[in-house]
């Protein structure tokens, strides 16, 4: 039985060939483990303290534990703990790893920006997700630390009941034209910026977001710049996040994506077992869980998202007809956080 499910894994997962991706380093050294001693390692420890986006629900952390339970014949406790924010929780964890305490959690689901700050700071264990589960060598990012479970799609929006789509902006460019001057939404997500800055360059980018800010701005997160734009306050939102694009079309609040703009963004939320993690099998089968198509499979249907490098999956399709800019890791450990600094600076966030 375990072994149709190792051979399970190593098939589960194949090459995305998305265009623009730029590949990691090798992969970092870790032994190779089974997928029955992390069983019955997950087994002995019962409980998993999960971490994930606050869009997730009590019902979503209760829908991935029955679906892990189920897959694993488990009797796992998953206690989900939905974002406030995860610029304060990573630093949180990172500050309790540096006492030399375990972290709250045993796993944070965040954004790859994030998971560059637990990178440099050495906050990750190691895992040879490819050795040991057979993922896919695209998913795995930072130096084989972390696997792409999820992808955000990243472009400005619009309220597409006081804007035509003819007037919709069409380009970034466009929306620095002076009719959407008090009426633009820039959320406090500034690496978005710093990942444009990957195609423009830094001088185009500044240049980009210095006007931008000339366009008297309503600054807020993103859930409350998707919130003034469904509401009518503002009529575009500089950049919106996809899983607000499909919680738009749920509800039918009149949100949506401006058509075709070059780049996407393409964002990746990571899944990896923090240093010292209480539950650490727990934290492994998770990941690789969330990687396997049934892990896919709930994700999408919990978050309306899945992951662009894992063939036959929705944003897999999205990416291979768009221009997507993934984010390069080694752009993310030497140039993110200093220029999501400056250009939110620029913007108008202190």
């Amino acid at each position: 039985m375990m072994g149709r499910l190792v051979a399970f894994f190593a098939c589960a997962v194949f090459a995305a060939g998305v265009p623009g991706f730029v590949e990691d380093a090798p992969a970092a050294t870790a032994a190779k483990v089974s997928l029955q001693s992390v069983i019955d390692g997950a087994r002995k420890e019962g409980v998993l303290e999960f971490y994930a986006s606050a869009a997730m629900g009590p019902e979503g952390g209760r829908a991935i534990k029955d679906a892990l339970n189920g897959k694993f014949r488990l009797n796992l406790d998953l206690k989900f703990t939905g974002s406030g924010s995860m610029t304060r929780d990573v630093a949180k964890v990172v500050t309790e790893l540096s006492a030399g305490a375990p972290a709250t959690w045993d796993i944070m689901v965040v954004n790859d920006a994030h998971y560059a700050t637990l990178v440099n700071n050495e906050a990750l264990d190691s895992v040879d997700w490819g050795g040991s589960f057979g993922i896919e060598p695209k998913a795995i990012f930072y130096n084989g630390l972390a696997v792409a479970v999820a992808t955000q799609f990243v472009s400005p929006a619009y309220n597409n009941q006081r804007v035509k789509p003819a007037d919709a902006p069409k380009r970034w460019e466009d929306l620095l034209d002076p009719k959407w001057k008090g009426k633009i939404g820039v959320s406090s997500a500034t690496h978005h910026w710093a990942r444009l800055a990957q195609v423009w360059g830094d001088e185009k980018t500044t240049k980009f977001v210095e006007a931008l800010a000339k366009q008297s701005p309503a600054l807020g997160r993103v859930p409350e710049v998707y919130t003034r734009l469904q509401l009518g306050e503002t009529l575009v939102a500089a950049t919106m996040v996809d899983d607000y694009i499909d919680q738009a079309k749920k509800t039918g609040a009149p949100v949506v994506f401006i058509d075709n703009p070059d780049p996407i963004i393409a964002t990746h939320f990571l899944a990896a077992p923090l240093k010292r993690a209480k539950h650490r099998n727990a934290a492994i089968l998770i990941t690789a869980f969330l990687a396997s198509p049934e892990g896919q499979a709930v994700w999408a249907k919990i978050m309306g998202q899945t992951s662009m490098y894992f063939q036959g999956t929705p944003a897999y399709q999205f990416a291979q007809k768009k221009n997507v800019v993934p984010l390069d890791y080694k752009f993310a450990l030497t140039q993110l956080e200093d220029l999501s600094s400056k250009y939110g600076r620029l913007i108008g966030y202190r």
